[in-house]
This record gives C-alpha cells, sequence and structure tokens, in this order.
C-alpha cells in the first residue's frame, strides 16, 4: 500500500472520526462554560437586577427549563437530521442568548437571555454520543461519554478562573463578550469540518444508511424508550448522582465555600476546580475501566457510596482547613467521574437503532436535578434566613441557611445509592430488537451489512 493510501485509511479510520467527536466536545465546553458561569457572578447579578435567593437561583435554572425538555426532541432531530446542521444553530441560538443576557438591564430580559442559553446547547452533549454512536466502535461509547465530561469540567475551571477575575475587574457584561466571539468561531467551526456519518463502511463499525423517520416513528421511538422500567431508572439514579454538579457545582458551590468556609473568591473557585480537576481525571478513566471489566453497576454503585460519604464530611464536620478542603473536594471529582456511565446504560438498555433517542431520555431525566433544585435551595435559603441582614441592598445568608439548603445533595446521593441496587447490569451490550417488521419498532436506521 501507498504511503498516500496508508494516510488516506489513517485518516478515514482513526483522525476523522476523533476529530468530529472532539468538535462536538467543544460544543459542549461552550455549554459547560456558560452553565457554570452565574455561580461566580451571584451578588453583581442579585445587585443589578434586585433580586433576592430564590429569582437569583429561578434565574440560572432557565436554562434548565429550555435545557432538559428540549432532550428529548433534540434526540428524535438528531435521529432525523444528523449533527451538522442541527450544531450550527443550535450554537448560534446559544451565542444569541449570551448576547440578550449581556445587554439585559431587567429579571425578565436576563431570563430570556438564559433560556436561550439552555436552548442552543441542549443540543450538546446528546450530540456527541450521538456521533461516538455512528462513528467510533461501541466498546468506546463509555470512554466518549467521559472523556466529554472531563472536557467540559475543563471548561468549567476555565470559566471559574477567568470569570472570578475579570467579573471583579471589568463587570460580567463586559467578561462574557468573550463568550459572543468563541461561539462565533465554534459555528462556523461546526458548519466546516462537521459529518454527520461516514461515506463508507469503517472495520470495527456498524454501517448505516439513513431513512428519514415520519413523526409517527419518531413518537413510536419515544414510547419504546418510555416503556422501559430500566430507562426510568437510570436517569432518575443519574439525576441524583450528579446532584454535586447540577446544584453545587453549577451555581451554590462558591456563595457556600465563601460564607461558610469564609474563602475569597478565588479561594472558592480553586476549591470547586478541585472537584473538576478529579472529574477529569475519572471521567475517562472509569468509562475505560468499566468498557475493559465490562461492567457498568458496580463502579457506579461504589462511587455513588464515597461521593457521599466525602460530601457529607464537607457538609457536616466543622473547622476543615483549607488543604483538607482542597483534597476532599478532589476526590468528590474523583468518585462523581463515575456518573457518565449512566449515559452508558440508557444507551444499552434500548436496541442501538434508538439510541439518540434512549440517551436523551436519560439525560432529560438526569437534567431535572439543576431545573428543580436549582430553585429550591434558593427556597430553603430564604426560608431558613430570619433575620436576614441586607448588604448593599442584597440579602446576605449564614452558614447555617447555606449547609440547611444544601443537604439535598447528600440526601439525594443516598437514595441514588438505594436505586443502584435495583439496576440490571447490562455488560456493555445493547439490547437487540426483536422480530422483524415495522411492528417491533419506529428505525431510522438500515444496516447495509
Amino acid at each position: 500500500m501507498s504511503n498516500s493510501k496508508k494516510t488516506n485509511s489513517l485518516f478515514k479510520l482513526v483522525f476523522q472520526p476523533w476529530m468530529i467527536c472532539t468538535i462536538a466536545m467543544l460544543f459542549y465546553c461552550y455549554n459547560y462554560f456558560l452553565r457554570v458561569s452565574p455561580s461566580v457572578m451571584q451578588y453583581p447579578l442579585m445587585q443589578e437586577l434586585h433580586i433576592n435567593a430564590l429569582e437569583f437561583g429561578t434565574l440560572a435554572a432557565f436554562y434548565y427549563w429550555a435545557y432538559t425538555p428540549m432532550q428529548i426532541p433534540v434526540g428524535m432531530i438528531y435521529d432525523r437530521f444528523g449533527a451538522r446542521t442541527v450544531q450550527f444553530f443550535a450554537c448560534l441560538t446559544a451565542v444569541i442568548g449570551v448576547g440578550i443576557f449581556i445587554i439585559a438591564d431587567d429579571y425578565i430580559m436576563a431570563c430570556i437571555g438564559r433560556f436561550l442559553i439552555g436552548l442552543g446547547t441542549a443540543f450538546a452533549y446528546i450530540g456527541v454520543l450521538k456521533l461516538a454512536s455512528v462513528w467510533l466502535p461501541s466498546n468506546r461509547f463509555a470512554t466518549v461519554a467521559g472523556l466529554t465530561t472531563a472536557f467540559g469540567m475543563a471548561s468549567a475551571i476555565v470559566s471559574d478562573k477567568y470569570l472570578t477575575m475579570f467579573v471583579q475587574a471589568i463587570g460580567y457584561q463586559n467578561a462574557l463578550h468573550v463568550c459572543l466571539v468563541l461561539g462565533a468561531i465554534l459555528s462556523i467551526l461546526i458548519l466546516i469540518a462537521m459529518r454527520n456519518k461516514p461515506k463508507e463502511f469503517l472495520p470495527g463499525r456498524i454501517s448505516y444508511k439513513m431513512v428519514p423517520m415520519s413523526i409517527r416513528e419518531l413518537l413510536s421511538s419515544l414510547r419504546i424508550v418510555l416503556m422501559n422500567p430500566q430507562i426510568w431508572l437510570v436517569g432518575i439514579i443519574g439525576c441524583l448522582f450528579y446532584l454535586p454538579a447540577s446544584v453545587f457545582l453549577d451555581l451554590w458551590g462558591i456563595p457556600y465555600l465563601k460564607t461558610v468556609y469564609q474563602l475569597s473568591p478565588e479561594q472558592a473557585a480553586n476549591a470547586v476546580s478541585c472537584v473538576f480537576v478529579g472529574w477529569i481525571i475519572s471521567g475517562p478513566s472509569i468509562g475505560a475501566l468499566s468498557d475493559k471489566i465490562r461492567r457498568r453497576r458496580m463502579p457506579l454503585l461504589i462511587s455513588a457510596t464515597m461521593a457521599t460519604i466525602l460530601l457529607g464530611i464537607i457538609f457536616y464536620v466543622p473547622n476543615l482547613s483549607l488543604s483538607v478542603l482542597y483534597v476532599l473536594f478532589f476526590f468528590v471529582g474523583i468518585f462523581c467521574g463515575a456518573h457518565p456511565l449512566c449515559f452508558a446504560l440508557g444507551k444499552e438498555n434500548c436496541s442501538h437503532e434508538i439510541s439518540g433517542t434512549a440517551v436523551a431520555v436519560t439525560n432529560t431525566l438526569i437534567m431535572l436535578g439543576g431545573m428543580i433544585f436549582q430553585p429550591v435551595v434558593g427556597i430553603l435559603l430564604d426560608n431558613h434566613s430570619f433575620g436576614a441582614v441586607l448588604h448593599n441592598g442584597i440579602q446576605t445568608y449564614s452558614a447555617s441557611d447555606y449547609n440547611y439548603a444544601l443537604s439535598i445533595v447528600p440526601i439525594g446521593l443516598t437514595i441514588a445509592i438505594i436505586l443502584t441496587f435495583f439496576l440490571e447490569e447490562t455488560y456493555c451490550e445493547s439490547k437487540q430488537a426483536e422480530g422483524t417488521g415495522p411492528k417491533v419498532m419506529a428505525k431510522k436506521w438500515v444496516l447495509e451489512r
């Protein structure tokens, strides 16, 4: 074989599949940067918009109010149209949302901007997983899921570091302008380099030919997924296991650390970054280990148990030193890195033909945590803060207020541990469709070989 043919073969088999998945991961990084940004803007936003903790939590949750219910139609949209055009317009929608959020001078307008950010970025994570299922071998799926989450966590570290420094220096509106430029560049990159599926059969992959689905077939695939009790169980476990991220890291972690442990904004951001660093390390590692041992439930159970114990120490053991906090948060991230296994379980509990819809339903259930519990923490803070002190017109909260409100995180993890015992092990294999013909399930793919 000539060198040119070898190079072309290497490009098709290795470089192009991973390049396409990496571009989709960059969109997820952009999503995560925007998702966690309010956590370092609490007091500037509350002062600018004249809002309390409940309203602040609700403002942040507007992201989830668009993101979460969109996950099911997002999966079906990917199943029908592919990734390139969908991700291009999704990224543009998020950019428009950022622009509206920057110029917002009242609460309603800020909520609209936050809603559009959630609407656009709702396509990010499902897009990576769908592309991975098409372009990469099946035994790389959990690895990609973990790696994608790790990329997102790295983006969150950048968000916390960058925004903490620049929000104090130039205000949150000016600090967010860089997001407009990054979003525009990413949109162009998606349009130029993204591809929906391989042009020809790739060894080690399952080759498919796209067949457009009717609305009836889309609804049929959704019905099949929703009638699977294991999908519901995986989704609920994933929702509760993700509370350390969706509630603590995404929004309330930095305010909690500044109040309870009297940390500076930089120290609080560093502590939260320790969780992200641990997650970055363990996400792909646990995914790869799970793929290797062909087990999902055991790594998930062990990790959830250890994360619960560590968070219990952080919340309920007083007078922890800063260095101890950093270590504890790092290992919280290590054990929470098993969370992407929930997506693998969701995919493997349905046939490959409806994998996009199955993962979308799983993600919808998982993301309910941020949608529901971010405002709930605000409600608990407001209700527990009897005689709260006002500082520059902003209501402040005590350490006991935060400990009370954030108790929902370890409680949720404890429930997740119990539910994990009811999961069925998939052994890294997707279920196969039973029988043949259109009455079995709505198919969007037809095997070529």
